[in-house]
């Protein structure tokens, strides 16, 4: 950890090519209460700041999340899917890896869902916290928020809400992302992990040593274009990254 910052992954060569001028500032306000969502499950917090509550639930086959609350609004990603059985309608449905599903503070409980899998269904979910500023922009106005853009990758929209953006890249071994920036409030998520390399203008190709495991998750300092930054796949398998952009 640096500063509540997760350094792995794609985070860990970050911090070290844009040096921790680039590290969020220290929020000093008290976290809220972290709130259980499945009644029947016990989540491992996975990355907790001023913005987000990420945690990791594994759900075996034929166990049930039990009543299925929401704390606050979050987004729910498969990491590893399966096949899912409403308690309250009994429809079974399909969730692949990568899924992504939007849940409003506001919905109503139910009675959750059974894993009717032959396998774990591995979930993260990303609860958001209220905020009236940027994690890491200071006392400044926070910049209008962005799409990521890697000039060498196309992404995949996923989701747009009046609180997130959520894209999905696939970086292929030996693939570089292109020169991008990183807007204010962004968080990664590992659908796929694996080895990272990364540089800039300034600062010459440097790996991370170790990989990102799949379901990995992490808060992404703000980056100008003007750095130079960018990463590449230096392992032998595609890489299947999500990011989140919250917009408030």
């Amino acid at each position: 950890m640096i500063d509540g910052v997760r350094a792995t992954g794609v985070i860990g060569w970050a911090l070290l090519l844009v040096g921790s001028s680039a590290l969020p500032v220290a929020i000093a306000a008290q976290a809220p209460k972290i709130d259980r969502s499945y009644a029947g499950l016990t989540g491992e917090v996975l990355l907790d700041n001023a913005r987000v509550l990420v945690q990791k639930f594994i759900l075996v086959p034929g166990q049930s999340t039990g009543r299925h609350m929401h704390p606050g609004d979050q987004l729910l990603v498969f990491i590893k899917g399966g096949v899912l059985r409403s308690q309250a309608t009994q429809r079974s449905t399909l969730w692949r890896d990568g899924r992504v599903v939007w849940q409003n503070a506001a919905d109503p409980a139910d009675e959750g869902s059974t894993n009717m899998s032959a396998t774990p269904i591995v979930m993260d979910l990303v609860t958001l916290k209220p905020s009236t500023q940027s994690a890491d922009s200071g006392s400044s106005p926070k910049p209008k928020y962005q799409y990521l853009n890697y000039p060498n990758i196309p992404g995949e929209d996923l989701l747009e809400n009046d609180q997130v953006i959520v894209q999905r890249f696939t970086i292929k071994p030996g693939q570089w992302e292109g020169v991008h920036a990183h807007c204010p409030d962004m968080l990664y998520i590992h659908i796929k992990g694996g080895r990272w390399a990364g540089k800039t203008y300034t600062q010459p190709e440097r790996a991370d040593p170790h990989p990102a495991p799949d379901g990995d998750v992490g808060w992404m300092p703000t980056i100008d274009v003007g750095v130079g930054h960018q990463s590449h796949n230096i392992g032998n398998s595609p890489i299947d990254l999500l990011w989140v952009t919250l917009k408030n």
